[in-house]
């Protein structure tokens, strides 16, 4: 099974995501934050500069919840959105 190429769009909120993290880290150290997260700091890097376009559910929800950001506010942040709607 071959994985079909991302669309700009999904490149473009993986970006928005990353810098939303960036954002929320704040002055926390990558190391602090991959080590609170239970993460190795290159994955914590690259969903930051966006080299992670779709990082894994879980992984995202670890960062958030060490950074005390609610995931409704990165998919606002990732899609642009003012609200998000689960049907």
């Amino acid at each position: 099974m071959v994985r079909e190429a991302l669309s700009d769009l999904e490149r473009a909120r993986g970006l928005a995501l990353g810098q939303a993290l960036r954002r929320a880290r704040g002055d926390l150290p990558v190391r602090e934050l991959a080590a609170r997260s239970g993460l190795a700091e290159e994955t914590v890097r690259k969903i930051e500069r966006g080299a992670v376009p779709t990082p894994a559910l879980f992984t995202v929800a670890a960062i958030a919840g060490v950074l005390g950001v609610p995931l409704d506010d990165l998919v606002r942040a990732a899609t642009g959105t003012a609200s998000t709607a689960v049907a």
